[in-house]
């Protein structure tokens, strides 16, 4: 088991409210990060392909998603096969070199037209080098059930803000329909 850094060493952001409202889906739902609490597998179900590159996240979360082992960088999955893509928390994860791959197997195995959700929180640059993990406390409200967690990562070379993934859109040619900033989190939705 992993030795748990001291809270000397971490960056703890206030508790974040995260609202995640039902939205229109069809046919299968592409969910990118789906292991531990498996936000969006709660929310939509069996329509729901899970996608983490850590087994042990997928077994985590509850039951009714199809779960995969996948690196999102590197999509199984043949163009134009989901209507809907998200994630949840998952992008904080992926390192900032990585993401535009991501964006690209994103916009290549989406529909035409499909949607991306995206959900994650601002990361600021490190100011404070004693701090080597960036932690964000977390009340998810779905709308029938409300889920207590927490996210963190290494916090050096993880900086981000929704300013990034508006400019990872663009260079992957998706559209912005919408976006909302709370506090430190923020939504977006994207089309192609």
């Amino acid at each position: 088991m992993p030795e748990i850094p001291s809270q000397d060493a971490m960056f703890i952001i206030d508790q974040q409210k995260c609202v995640v409202n039902d939205f229109d889906a069809s046919g299968w739902i592409l969910d990118i990060g789906g292991g531990g609490e498996g936000i969006i597998g709660r929310l939509k179900g069996s329509n729901v392909i899970a996608i983490d590159i850590r087994k042990e996240e997928l077994l985590e979360a509850p039951p009714g998603p199809l779960k995969l082992v996948m690196d999102a960088t590197n999509l199984q999955f043949l163009d134009n096969t989901f209507d809907t893509v998200t994630a949840f928390f998952s992008f904080m994860y992926i390192p900032s070199e990585s993401r535009s791959q991501v964006f690209h197997e994103v916009t290549r195995v989406l529909t035409p037209e499909g949607k991306f959700h995206i959900w994650d929180v601002t990361i600021p640059p490190v100011t404070d080098p004693t701090k080597h993990l960036f932690v964000a406390p977390l009340t998810i409200q779905l709308p029938h059930e409300e889920v207590q967690t927490g996210y963190g990562v290494p916090w050096q070379g993880r900086k981000q803000s929704l300013n990034d993934y508006l400019q990872l859109a663009k260079k992957t040619k998706l559209k912005l329909i919408s976006h909302q900033t709370t506090d430190h989190i923020f939504y977006t939705e994207f089309t192609k």
